[in-house]
């Protein structure tokens, strides 16, 4: 039993439901672990965000040691007189400029006798001072502010600033008093005393966020926020100098940090202590005071979901450790997520991350409903391109059949080749490539050809069969004349719009085969290799409309003023042998015989008449009422024997219309003169000489008359030429 094969729809709706199984399978396996791989992915997110703030508080904090370590170096090296507050102030500035961050750089220098027995510094009671260079931001504008507190004539500290220029080759202005009173010797500030003590003394010591030490007298609101460190350094000698403070302005940690949560982003992120106390602000709304000698965000200014992260057992467990801790918590009905990593090297800040989960969980639901309906909407497309693809497959096998089947039916015509398969695009062309061959051999010999040796299946043989042809032969009166007046490329030019307009009306409008192009003429003929439907009307009408043709061609701009090509035509009827002449590997299909050579010679005689078409008698035999014909006279053409009756075709006939008076005289004088009675013809020719055929006639009744013709004579005009 043979097997039955598929077809394409049933192919196509198995492997839809296979596809549908598996994205049902991909739903379910999908969604069901989503949920748990969210939650962990949404630590680890935390986890990264943390680090990569830590990663920015370690370089931000980093800044001071680098400048204390530089100015370390200029005085180790004995580039910075350390007993000169100009070359003091100079250092300084410099530092401070290539430090964004640094907000100050103090320099509370003193001379050392020695350590007291507790530990502290003993100082020389003279030679005491501070040196400070900061930077103050009003708005957009930066300011470098140098402030010097001395010890004045009366033994009193006083302090006094001057704003610094911004080149360095300016001269800075005067300083003047900060303030008309008193203020406190320097080194009896525990930024002083602390770092001088001998178990200290040589060590960065770091303090926490703080109001700057220079702006004491302005209230809070003016003052600025530091984070600063502080070292005993010395001079190239070892000598002690001083203390060196440099201090970093958190203002830019907290932009640093609150850039973390951008626009939109759910996480919240700060830095607070072990003791759940936020270090920097999270917005302009967050206020800061002091905790004991720290400054801290005031509670009472934080989110309620910060709040509630900072009272979490998490952030106990990350303070006392070394790794990130996460937990979750409740706020405002919410379930929140937190994650604290502990920053190493700090005064115990952690790093806060606070999320809602419906941040997470939110997304996993519309995640699902996304992803349900980019299933449906798979599918959707699924079946809507397989149906577009079955649709296409099955319009291009059509297409393929429709074209062979053209060509099966003779039918070249071009058509589109496109389809959106490779495959059958390239049959396509293939068949478009047969049928571009064909039309292409068709230029050179007759399409009806082409068609019947494509129908037969064969190749073109030499021989040839009589056929009943219509033939009509034409010539460009004076043609030689014209090219001379004529530049080749133009003449080449109007001669091919010339022949388009003969091919167009022949071959195109009335079904004619054109045999060849002779130079300005055409042989043309009706009935082969196919045959037609009234041929001789066909050959009489393509005459007509030639000569019109070719009359409007001179009047269009494509012209562009040339002299006007007039057409002589030569028609005739009659068997003629048709087919394949020449050699085995070069042949031409055309027509031979009496009947091709008396056309031809009928064009020809256009010139004895001056007319524009003349036709044999089988022709306006054939042709029948439909057109006009005068009958004009009976030549014995040369090459010929026997004597034939000559017509000029005037044109198609209007039923309602007369016959031309001037082809009813002349057809009565033609009569006239075959009887002898030359003077009756004469009578009837005299009055219409400008018609140039019975001007002709009259000259010859005229001639006779002079000198009658022989007795023989039958009224038969031999033509001497071809």
């Amino acid at each position: 039993m043979p097997i039955r094969k598929p077809t394409l729809s049933q192919l196509f709706t198995l492997s839809l439901i296979a596809l549908v199984a598996a994205l049902g399978l991909v739903w379910f396996v999908v969604v069901g672990s989503t949920g748990d791989a969210v939650v962990e992915s949404s630590e680890r997110v935390r986890e990264e965000a943390a680090r990569r703030i830590g990663e920015r508080v370690a370089d931000f904090l980093a800044q001071a040691p680098r400048a204390v370590r530089d100015v370390e170096l200029a005085l180790a090296g004995g580039r910075v007189r350390p007993r000169d507050p100009a070359d003091l102030e100079a250092a300084l500035a410099v530092e401070l400029r290539a430090n964004v961050d640094v907000g100050e750089l103090t320099l509370t220098y003193a001379r050392r006798s020695g350590f007291a027995a507790d530990g502290a510094l003993a100082l020389e009671p003279a030679a005491r001072g501070q040196v400070s260079v900061a930077r103050l931001r009003d708005g957009g504008d930066e300011r470098i502010v140098s402030r010097r507190v001395r010890a004045g004539a009366d033994g009193r500290f006083v302090a006094e600033r001057r704003e610094l220029p911004e080149g360095s080759g300016a001269p800075a202005p005067a300083f003047v008093p900060e303030t008309p009173e008193a203020v406190a010797d320097p080194t009896l500030h525990l930024t002083f005393a602390t770092p001088t003590r001998r178990d200290q003394y040589g060590s960065l010591l770091w303090s926490d966020v703080h109001w700057s030490q220079l702006d004491a007298a302005l209230e809070e609101g003016r003052r600025r926020v530091e984070v600063s460190v502080q070292k005993a350094v010395a001079d190239a000698e070892g000598e002690f100098v001083g203390v060196l403070r440099v201090g970093l302005l958190v203002a830019q940690l907290d932009r640093s940090v609150a850039a973390a949560s951008g626009a939109g982003d759910p996480h919240r992120v700060f830095l607070c202590d072990g003791e759940g106390r936020v270090v920097t602000r999270g917005g302009a709304g967050d206020r800061r005071r002091p905790f004991g000698d720290d400054l801290r965000v005031d509670p009472e200014s934080l989110p309620p979901e910060v709040a509630a992260a900072l009272a979490a057992p998490a952030l106990r467990a990350a303070a006392g450790g070394a790794r990130a801790v996460s937990d979750s918590f409740q706020s405002g009905g919410e379930e929140w997520l937190a994650t604290f990593r502990p920053l190493p090297e700090t005064q115990g800040w952690c790093v806060g991350v606070v999320v809602p989960r419906a941040a997470y969980v939110g997304r996993l639901v519309a995640m699902r409903g996304r992803l349900l309906a980019l299933l449906l909407a798979l599918v959707l497309a699924v079946v809507v391109a397989g149906g577009l693809v079955l649709r296409g497959v099955r319009r291009a096998h059509a297409q393929i059949t429709r074209e062979s089947a053209r060509m099966d039916t003779l039918e070249f015509a071009p058509a589109e080749a496109a389809s959106p398969f490779r495959d059958v695009a390239e049959v396509l062309r293939s068949l478009e490539g047969a049928k571009a061959a064909m039309r292409a051999l068709g230029r050179y010999v007759p399409i009806d050809l082409v068609r019947r040796l494509w129908r037969d299946r064969r190749e073109p043989a030499l021989g040839a069969a009589p056929a009943e042809l219509s033939l009509l032969f034409t010539d460009v009166r004076d043609f030689t004349t014209l090219a001379e007046q004529l530049a080749p490329d133009e003449l080449a030019s109007a001669l091919g719009s010339y022949l388009d307009e003969m091919t167009r009306v022949i071959q195109r409008e009335l079904g004619g085969t054109i045999d060849k192009f002779i130079g300005d003429s055409v042989m043309a003929f009706w009935n082969a290799p196919e045959p037609v439907a009234d041929p001789a009307a066909r050959a009489c009408r393509a005459a007509l409309r030639c000569r019109d043709a070719v009359r409007s061609l001179a009047l269009t701009p494509a012209w562009r003023g040339r002299p006007p090509f007039e057409t002589r035509f030569g028609l005739h009827e009659d068997r003629a042998l048709v087919g394949h002449f020449g050699a085995r590997d070069r042949m031409n299909y055309t027509a031979i015989g009496d009947a091709v050579n008396l056309a031809s010679r009928l064009e020809g005689l256009n010139k004895e008449y001056g007319t524009t078409i003349l036709a044999s008698e089988k022709i306006a035999a054939a042709a029948g009422g439909r057109f006009e014909f005068r009958r004009l006279d009976v030549v014995a053409v040369k090459g010929r024997s026997g004597a034939i009756t000559v017509f000029e075709l005037l044109g198609e006939r209007d039923g309602e219309a007369p016959r031309p008076a001037h082809a009813t005289r002349y057809e009565a004088a033609f009569e006239a003169y075959t009887r002898r009675d030359f003077v009756a013809a004469i009578a009837l020719l005299e009055p219409q000489a400008d018609d140039p055929p019975s001007r002709v006639l009259l000259e010859r009744c005229r001639a006779y008359r002079r000198a009658p013709p022989p007795p023989e004579w039958r009224g038969i005009f031999v033509a001497s030429s071809k």
